[in-house]
């Protein structure tokens, strides 16, 4: 027999055969292994499998398999009866690798999935099935043939994923318009398209992730994604790994509050905002290096880290700023006085001043925390900080202050001190100091006060106390204040108020203003109640002398204020007054006491009868004239009742912080006396001490 005849025979025979096995296959209802296929998914997982609508099959050298209507039961205690319903499932299947033991799945795609992730309220999952962590995803056995699965495309379209926790009862949702992961092969990266959206705000998705052969491996992994969403950009390059990741991430965007809708939270309206950094995490430690982040016009750069392994986390952090403008991160400032009251308020409604509501200091036992700051320039409107630096460590929930200082307004500012709240009540401690610092731009960088202006200050602020409410703090406050300030200006609007009737008997200098040739304010602190021991203000018309003390505990103030007028056409105006009240609510009236006493429409010249009231005042003496007293009332204030100490010049930076630098005008210029209106002082000083604490 002739070889072409003997080949002609073989093709007939292959061509039988195929046609053979597609009329068998033809013939075959696959609807009637539903039932088989439901039992041996129920005997594997536990679960119902139902496949409600008729299974399809196209026979090709890539047949094609289609079933309608599936859907996977719930775990017994899911808030829905089905973990997974699908409208429609393809799968096609490429015949020819079979024949080299490899099931290669051209295309499985998901189409209207509607699927349920949930945990219960002790956070088991619903996806935990029976037999779970077997055989390797990629190998599947059968009559003892190994046979390699790979899939070269998967597809989802108009689908839904739901996460559910049932811990905190919150639920995110993954809308899917689209989702394709594709690869040529096992060994080339997965290229991956997303469209969609995360709880109703748009998302979309780029990029490549690692192979199935790298997935399989289990080591370094490359990644290149870009995820659009909520107004945002990022992107991830990279490798990760089931034990660490080394990726360069970006994001930027308009403005943070377009992320609201995608984190579930509502976020300030801040930007526009970029961050660049290197994240890795060796040994466990999450590293950001090379950070650039740039919010609105300010900058910060640097690098941190965060260990997770101890009972708390663990933040290491060196930052740098050239322009730190607090209002780029929501930080406006606090709106100055008016002088339309007397700055009083009701915090509680309960009549009282300071605020009783517990302090958030567990926040301070949440991590532990080394932080170091340095900043050319940092904006405080309408004050500008420079040379800013800061040095904190926070441990076991007591955070320590070890330096905070700047440069200010031609003088320098300084921050120092503790708080403790691993010990009950918590203990509180502060030292601010400033240098030569122009009083507007002092009182500004802390309150927004426009009380004194053009004046330089040398101020040490050395408190402490404890509590865990700012009322308790300041009921047990103890140490001392003393304020010094040179010739300047009181604002008149202020003065209205707080001097009443002697106002009259200060006001000159330029529109709006009054001018001072000094202040003094020196208090001592003890239990609570902050005692004068010299406050003297002199004008161009007269030289007040203040005294009295301040009930920190019961918020209440008496200070006593007695003029001397420098002018005979001014002694009808020199009336003592007295301030007293609450602090919430302080009143200011004449010295019934001191009028009956006749001190009353005294006159004085410089370096005249007010060395005589300082004397009294202070406990010292001095001679009209000579060098030791000097022609100013308040250097004699200082001399008679002992020089205060210098500030000394701060070594760091001042952040100034919300919390602890309010903290200054709160207890610091309720040390001012008659610099600062009773009821406003204080009132910045509970709220400061609020702001300490991050309320």
């Amino acid at each position: 027999m002739r070889l072409r005849t003997i080949l002609i025979a073989v093709v007939v025979v292959l061509v039988g055969l195929v046609v053979t096995g597609y009329a068998i296959l033809k013939s075959l209802d696959l609807n009637d292994y539903k039932a088989v296929l439901a039992e041996k998914v129920k005997e594997a997982t536990g679960r119902d499998l139902t496949l409600a609508g008729e299974i399809e099959l196209e026979i090709s050298f890539r047949p094609r398999l289609a079933v309608n209507g599936v859907s996977f039961a719930n775990a017994d205690w899911g808030s829905s009866d089905s973990m997974a319903t699908i409208e429609r499932l393809e799968a096609q299947v490429d015949l020819m690798p079979l024949l080299s033991s490899e099931v290669r799945v051209n295309r499985f795609a998901l189409i209207g999935a509607d699927i349920l992730l949930e945990t219960d309220a002790n956070g088991v999952p619903n996806w935990g099935l029976p037999g779970a962590g077997g055989a390797d995803a990629g190998t599947e056995t059968s009559g003892g043939t190994d046979y390699a699965f790979a899939v070269d495309e998967i597809a989802i379209e108009n689908s839904r994923v739901s996460y559910r926790d049932g811990v905190t009862g919150e639920t995110q949702i993954i809308a899917i318009e689209s989702l394709t992961a594709a690869a040529d092969g096992a060994a080339d990266p997965i290229a991956i398209a997303f469209a969609g959206s995360l709880n109703n705000s748009p998302v979309s998705a780029n990029g490549t992730i690692p192979s199935v052969n790298a997935l399989r491996a289990g080591g370094a992994m490359p990644i290149d994604l870009t995820i659009e969403g909520g107004g945002a950009t990022v992107t991830a390059q990279g490798a990760v790994s089931p034990d660490a990741f080394d990726v360069a991430l970006t994001a930027n965007g308009a403005s943070l509050a377009d992320l609201g809708a995608l984190t579930g939270a509502t976020l300030p309206p801040l930007g526009p905002y970029s961050l660049a950094a290197h994240v890795t995490n060796p040994e466990g430690v999450y590293r950001l290096g090379g950070i650039d982040l740039k919010m609105g016009e300010s900058t910060l750069t640097g690098e941190a880290s965060v260990a997770l392994g101890g009972g708390r986390p663990q933040i290491v952090a060196d930052l740098q700023s050239g322009l730190l403008d607090l209002k780029d991160f929501g930080i406006e400032p606090p709106a100055a006085a008016d002088g339309e009251g007397t700055g009083g308020g009701d915090e509680d409604g309960d009549g009282r001043l300071f605020p009783d509501d517990p302090l958030p200091l567990d926040g301070l036992r949440a991590a532990d925390a080394t932080i170091r700051f340095v900043g050319a320039r940092v904006i405080k409107e309408p004050v500008t900080l420079e040379n800013v630096g800061a040095d904190l460590v926070l441990e076991n929930g007591r955070l320590t202050i070890n330096n905070i200082s700047a440069d200010l307004a031609g003088g320098q500012l300084g921050i120092a001190g503790i708080i403790d709240s691993s010990q009950a009540p918590a203990g509180v401690s502060l030292q601010i100091v400033s240098n030569q610092v122009e009083a507007g731009a002092l009182l500004q960088t802390f309150v927004g006060s426009e009380l004194l202006s053009g004046g330089r200050v040398n101020m040490n602020l050395d408190v402490a106390g404890s509590g865990n409410s700012v009322r308790e703090i300041m009921a047990s406050l103890g140490g001392a204040s003393n304020f010094e300030m040179g010739e300047g200006q009181l604002n008149d609007r202020f003065a209205r108020i707080i001097l009443s009737d002697l106002f009259e008997l200060i006001a000159s200098g330029a529109a709006g203003g009054s001018n001072l040739n000094c202040v003094v304010s020196r208090f001592d602190i003890a239990g609570g109640i902050a005692e004068s021991t010299a406050l003297v203000l002199d004008t161009n018309g007269a030289t007040i002398i203040g005294t009295g003390n301040i009930d920190l505990r019961e918020e209440r103030p008496d200070i006593r204020l007695v003029p001397n007028a420098k002018q005979t056409n001014l002694v009808n105006l020199a009336i003592p007054v007295r301030i007293q009240g609450t602090l919430a609510n302080p009143q200011v009236g004449p010295d019934a006491e001191a009028m009956a006493q006749g001190l009353v429409g005294s006159v004085t010249g410089v370096g005249g009868g007010v060395f005589d009231v300082l004397s009294g005042v202070t406990g010292g003496g001095s001679t009209t004239g000579t060098a030791t007293t000097s022609d100013n009332p308040c250097v004699a204030a200082l001399e008679g009742g002992g020089t205060a100490e210098a500030a000394p010049t701060p070594s760091a930076t001042d952040l100034i912080t919300e919390g602890a630098g309010q903290m200054l005008d709160g207890a610091g210029t309720a040390g001012e006396g008659i610099g600062q209106g009773a009821g406003e002082v204080l009132e910045d000083a509970g709220e400061a001490l609020e702001g300490l604490f991050g309320n």
